[in-house]
């Protein structure tokens, strides 16, 4: 199951930390996606919609954290 729920920073997690996250999340969702490609299947309309919308988001999610992590990383190196 993909769990992103929740703010880094209660967790206690930092920019990288949360990248991290992210990324192990987005290729566990890869590689079960792979696992589809390899056994096709018929998916319902909405599924698949819904499908194509979770892993817009994860998209979104992923350029948004790095782009907090790079400003983070400027605004400590300056």
């Amino acid at each position: 199951m993909v769990e992103l729920v929740g703010s880094p920073v209660v967790a206690g997690m930092d920019a990288r930390q949360t990248v991290a996250k992210i990324e192990q999340k987005a290729l566990q969702l890869s590689a079960l996606l792979r696992e589809l490609d390899n056994h096709p299947m018929t998916l319902e309309v909405g599924l698949r919609e819904e499908l194509d919308a979770v892993l817009d988001q994860l998209g979104c999610r992923i350029a948004a954290t790095r782009a907090l992590e790079q400003r983070q990383t400027t605004l400590v190196s300056d």
